[in-house]
């Protein structure tokens, strides 16, 4: 009993063991039929997540998930399994395994049967993992870098490898401001920033691009941030702004970052859109464009860069480039014409483009020749200006916000193309046109002025330049296009052609031309092809302002001054060689404040010239030979500034003697001859508070200047700025009457003093420049008894309150064989001073001591040759030694330099002395 139980339950067992391989072959068929149908559904699962996958990928940028891709990956490896599984099971019509010794065909049976078993389970996995996932794809993580749009550009090459430069090589460069005018190309360099950092490995993690506009936006400045970071919309959408703010700085934080921001035009607070200072300590880097130079500035900008016109190589490329096809092969005068057309676009990428394309297609030189008159004579019309290019460059213009500083700007546009406006020229116009007042406070309404072009110039809408052999030699230019654009504004956006004229033609001044005055406002009538002036304008009621300069007019017919009684308020008929008349038609316009009749050949003012009451600016500059004023002719006219710099004249006395008692003067430029006329000068209080600019010359008998002022600081010359003394041989001493000898009260005897020129004068020395601390300029020549420019009876505390020296800029001495010292104290000068030193054998040391020195500004000196041989200073000291092209040259030891300059025997050498440790 026991043994058949034993017996029976080791059959149980070997059933059981064989029970499952026989059903593998048992139920094979059914078993492949259900296999088929769970590969299909695996098949249409698959499918259907992909289509989802692909939809999300392309609408929402998105990518699949890594469980996803894993599960479509095992879909694809098990349905490549079933097929062959499938195919085998197709070559058997029938399996047969009921025999002890299994044959041939029921092992293969078997095997199937159990693949196919497995692919069941695999396929019920499948399907389960499928139902555990929700989301298909996740957001894709930003790029490193956006790519934009990009056309071939020209002429940034040497502006991009800058920025560059401070991008990925100089760590300490952590903003980058570039300004420059509309339509310069800022931002298509930007653009090219972008396109280099997104091809370059440069080390940043991201670049974000950002563009502000004129109407900033702080909120959608800080979203366009977080879209780039990846912030999603349900966190970012939930935060308050500080917590915005806050999660921007700490993703930034961790992160090498370039912030590109395009077109700002005020101080964008960095902090509040998310970058904090020390978020750029790791190397990231801000980008930003303006139009507006002070900008930079207040964005603390560690680099600025202006972006300025191309150059005309690179202009004509551009132009050509958007003209196209219509350049190849075609008629040469095309190609001569084309050259114009890019030259009057004066390297405005802007103004090439828009006129570029178009020319495009046009194949006629005809059309050519009209393309160019109207660009030179009505640029609006052609088409493109105004919609492409006046458009944008206006918003600059609306950006000044104020109607005095849009007023002054537009009134540039009445000076000729290219042509370099002085400042003070300028500002004095403006004043006499009563843009900046109407108060006799010139000095006041001058600074204005000045605040004014700064606008202008940190606006980007003038450039800046300098003659320096000119004392005023500041001067402001319009691009040719800005310019045209102001004009346009100026005729009410070309609705009226005549109410702004700019004459430069003889042509222009025909009888049909000259009958359109009687609609202008402003005329300018301007140079040398202006030969003469035969017609008389019909009446000119809204005339208030007619330039007439650097022609070769001599007369004007009758009446052509009385046409515009009205309202005439500005007239400069300086810089016409050939006017020797003072036209007497002018004492009757009542109305004018402000006459320029400089640099002309007029003899004589009229007596009538006291008929004009309202008349406040008065300039008679450089009038050759001599000049003639009526006794009384200028006594009670209102005069605010009168200017005779470089005139003489002829009965000096008597109106040195007159304008000692004219009330309103303020601002008085003058030249004398006469001792008499100098002492007045330096004795009258009227005189001394007037006086802007003195030249004393030749004047025999005067042997000393004395200066009254009270120890209340009364007295002195509170607005004398340009002092000259030339040719005054017995002139022995210029003296101070009450400070000498003490601490200097400088703020009450030469406050504005800007520039001394003295020139062969018996002086012996210049101790009371310690009274002009404000001194830039000093230019001291051929006078043979100069031991040293200021004296010993100064200390050291004495000379450095008074601020002896400490503005200076230039500082010459020429042909002095007795000069040993400029001082015998050390004196500090500032940064950059530059020395000329010719003809001073007895100059052998600069005003310098060993702790003066030490870590004392850089400064040059251009000295002759036998002078450097010996000069004193430190052999070891470091120093450049400029080449003779202008230089700087190698650094190197003054020993070393003036050995070079030994060897190599010059008429003179400069040198810069570097700043010492």
């Amino acid at each position: 009993m026991e043994i058949a139980s034993f017996v029976l339950e080791i059959v149980k067992d070997l059933w059981g063991l064989a029970s499952k391989p026989l059903g593998y072959i048992r139920n094979l068929n059914d078993n492949v039929r259900s296999l088929e149908e769970a590969n299909e559904d695996l098949k249409a699962m698959s499918e259907d997540v992909k289509d989802r996958v692909k939809r999300e990928e392309e609408e929402a940028g998105a990518q699949r998930t890594g469980q996803v891709a894993n599960w479509l990956g095992k879909v694809q490896e098990f349905v490549g399994g079933v097929d062959q599984v499938l195919r085998e099971a197709g070559e058997r019509d029938r399996i047969k395994c009921l025999s002890r010794c299994l044959p041939r065909n029921c092992w293969s049976s078997y095997k199937l049967g159990k693949r196919v078993d497995q692919l069941l389970n695999d396929a019920r996995q499948l399907q389960h993992e499928k139902g555990e996932f929700r989301d298909v794809t996740s957001p894709l993580p930003p790029p490193q870098v956006l790519e934009m749009p990009m056309v071939k550009t020209v002429g940034l090459d040497v502006f991009l490898n800058k920025v560059w430069k401070w991008l990925v090589d100089e760590k300490q460069v952590r903003v980058i401001g570039l300004y420059g005018k509309g339509g310069v190309g800022k931002t298509t360099l930007m653009k090219r920033i972008n396109e280099e950092l997104l091809h370059a490995n440069h080390g940043f993690d991201i670049v974000i691009w950002v563009v502000v506009s004129r109407q900033v936006n702080e909120d959608s400045i800080r979203d366009a941030i977080r879209k780039r970071l990846h912030i999603q919309d349900e966190s970012w959408n939930r935060w308050s702004q500080e917590e915005r703010v806050n999660h921007l700085c700490d993703a930034l934080t961790r992160k090498k970052f370039v912030l590109l921001i395009d077109d700002v035009w005020r101080r964008l607070d960095l902090s509040n859109i998310g970058v904090a200072h020390h978020s750029l300590e790791n190397g990231s880097k801000v980008v930003f464009t303006t139009r507006l130079e002070h900008v930079c500035d207040q964005m603390e900008a560690d680099k600025t860069l202006e972006v300025q016109c191309l150059t005309r190589e690179e202009a004509l490329k551009l132009f050509e480039k958007n003209v196209g096809k219509s350049l190849v092969d075609c008629h040469q005068e095309i190609r001569d014409l084309a050259k114009d057309i890019a030259e009057e676009c004066k390297g405005l990428p802007l103004a090439l483009i828009t006129v570029g394309r178009a020319m495009a297609r046009k194949d006629n030189p005809r059309e050519w020749r009209h393309a160019l008159t109207t660009l030179r004579n009505n640029p609006h019309k052609l088409s493109g200006m105004v919609e492409e290019v006046y458009h944008i460059l206006e918003f600059s213009y609306n950006c000044l916000n104020d109607s005095t500083l849009q007023a002054c700007f537009l009134y540039c546009c009445l000076f000729p193309e290219d042509y370099p406006i002085g400042t003070a020229e300028l500002i004095g116009l403006w004043i006499g046109e009563g843009f900046l007042g109407y108060t006799d406070d010139v000095y006041r309404m001058r600074d204005e002025g000045e605040s004014i072009l700064g606008d202008l110039r940190r606006a980007c809408l003038l450039e800046s330049g300098r003659h320096d052999d000119d004392e005023e030699g500041q001067y402001v230019k319009m691009h040719d296009v800005i310019r045209d654009m102001a004009a346009w504004i100026a005729r009410e956006r070309g609705q009226k052609e005549n109410k702004l004229l700019v004459i430069e033609d003889q042509e222009n001044l025909s009888l049909e031309m000259i009958s359109k005055w009687e609609e202008a406002e402003k005329v300018s009538v301007w140079g040398t092809r202006i030969r003469n002036i035969d017609q008389t304008p019909p009446e000119c009621s809204q005339l208030e302002t007619l330039l007439l300069r650097a022609t070769y007019v001599r007369f004007m017919p009758r009446g052509f001054f009385h046409s515009m009684k009205a309202r005439l308020t500005v007239l400069d008929l300086s810089e016409n060689a050939s006017i020797d008349l003072f036209p007497i038609e002018i004492c009757d316009l009542i109305y004018l404040r402000y006459l320029n009749m400089s640099h002309t050949f007029i003899k004589e003012l009229p007596q009538e010239i006291k008929n004009l009451t309202r008349l406040r600016w008065l300039l008679l500059d450089n009038i050759s030979p001599f000049v003639l004023i009526p006794t009384g002719a200028i006594r009670n006219l209102p005069l605010n500034v009168l200017s005779l710099w470089t005139s003489y004249i002829e009965n000096e006395e008597e109106i040195v003697q007159e304008l000692g008692g004219m009330q309103h003067l303020t601002d008085l430029s003058i030249i004398v001859f006469k001792s008499s006329s100098a002492l007045k000068i330096f004795e009258s209080p009227s005189l001394q508070r007037s006086i802007r600019r003195a030249r004393i010359t030749g004047c025999k008998g005067l042997t000393r200047i004395l200066i009254s002022r009270s120890p209340t600081g009364n007295g002195g010359f509170p607005r004398l700025e340009v002092l000259h003394l030339y040719t005054c041989s017995e002139l022995v001493k210029v003296e101070v009457s009450e400070g000498i000898g003490r601490a200097p009260n400088c703020s009450s005897c030469f406050p504005s003093l800007v520039q001394v020129d003295i020139y062969d004068c018996g002086l012996s020395d210049l101790s009371w420049l310690v009274h002009a601390p404000k001194l830039r300029e000093l230019k001291v020549d051929k006078c043979c008894l100069m031991k040293r420019l200021i004296g010993g009876e100064f200390t050291r505390e004495e000379l450095a309150a008074s601020g002896l020296f400490s503005s200076l800029e230039t500082l010459t001495l020429a042909d002095l064989p007795n000069l040993t010292s400029i001082c015998d104290r050390a004196l500090f000068f500032p940064q950059g001073v530059s020395f000329r030193i010719l003809g001073c054998p007895g100059l052998r040391k600069l005003p310098w001591d060993s702790d003066s020195a030490r870590g004392s500004s850089s400064f040059s000196v251009y000295g002759d040759s036998d002078w450097w041989a010996t000069f004193e200073w430190d052999p070891a000291a470091r120093v450049t030694l400029q080449g003779s092209d202008g230089s700087p040259g190698e650094e190197m030891t003054y020993g070393e330099a003036s050995r070079k300059i030994k060897d190599r025997p010059l008429f003179g050498a400069k040198i810069g002395f570097l700043q010492s440790e």
